[in-house]
């Protein structure tokens, strides 16, 4: 997303057309090094995940919008100092050079390779620690990516440019990682979060609970009822999801959300229809379709 949309940008609002070398091994960069993911480490949720495509598109928009906006602040400022060479962009216009592409390749290829340090993290990223081969394999691929722009391509980058957009990426990564969590508190906030181990072993350990599954254990009242519990919080809240999503097509449906009105329709006792209203004080009367004699007739009782 962060390479579509900010590349896209560069071409059609400031004509700067990166060379074709370029995006080809940003691809093929984060692909190699993304491979360790699947030996990564990982807590498990407290509830079976659903994957929602929906949530996933919405997360992925949401970070690769904030590194695209990022990146292009970095482009709007190189003239600042972040890059040499670069004269101010009112004097001499917004840079196109060789020199310019070389910065602005390194700095996505290393924001894109910081990236999955928070897209891969429950909370702040620096709270959950990556496996070892995927902090190697990522940081390896940063290091062949800054090497390239500083010894093999045309018009090479000096290590205090290097530096500058290093340091540039890692504040980046801050930003990126609070747009996370801001998207995960509007959106997410319902989630049931990650397993405590810790206060899972508390309760095991107050309940006497054996370390073998195959002995007995020693307190069953306590064991029998922490199951229950945790069949009844299973149940609620697998009823608070499916209301939500009634609530939703509901709406989607007719405009409006799925509540019960005050005034319902029913059919009573030997097929008569019925209309029950709110009375006052709570109470509730009961109107059925009748003839005007035997209204007046039900009327003198």
């Amino acid at each position: 997303i962060q390479i579509l949309i900010y590349l896209s940008v560069l071409v059609y609002a400031f004509d700067c057309a990166l060379d074709p070398l370029y995006v080809i091994l940003l691809a093929l960069f984060n692909d190699i090094t993304m491979i360790p993911i699947a030996e990564d480490r990982q807590t498990a949720s407290a509830e079976p995940e659903h994957a929602g495509v929906g949530s996933l598109v919405g997360f992925s928009m949401a970070l690769g919008t904030m590194q695209s906006i990022a990146s292009l602040v970095f482009y709007l400022s190189m003239d600042k100092g972040l890059v040499k060479g670069i004269g101010p962009h009112d004097e001499v216009g917004y840079p196109t050079g060789l020199h310019a592409q070389n910065a602005i390749w390194l700095q996505i290829s290393i924001a894109a390779e910081f990236l999955i340090f928070s897209a891969r993290a429950p909370g702040l990223f620096f709270f959950s620690r990556p496996s070892t081969e995927l902090i190697v394999s990522t940081m390896l691929g940063n290091i062949v990516a800054t090497a390239l722009a500083m010894f093999t391509f045309g018009e090479p980058l000096d290590l205090e440019e290097v530096t500058m957009i290093w340091a540039y990426d890692i504040i980046a990564l801050f930003l990126v990682d609070i747009t996370k969590l801001v998207y995960k508190f509007v959106f997410n906030h319902n989630a049931a979060g990650i397993i405590d181990e810790r206060a899972i072993a508390l309760e095991d350990a107050q309940m006497g609970k054996p370390a073998d599954e195959g002995e007995p254990v020693k307190d069953f009242a306590s064991t029998v009822a922490k199951h229950r519990e945790s069949v009844r919080l299973i149940g609620e809240e697998v009823q608070r999801k499916s209301q939500r999503k009634s609530r939703a097509k509901s709406f989607i449906a007719a405009g409006c959300a799925n509540r019960p009105s005050q005034r319902s329709v029913k059919l009573g006792s030997g097929g008569r229809k019925s209309v029950t209203v709110a009375g006052g004080g709570g109470s509730r009367a009961s109107l059925r379709k009748m003839t005007p004699a035997t209204a007046a007739r039900e009327g003198g009782r």
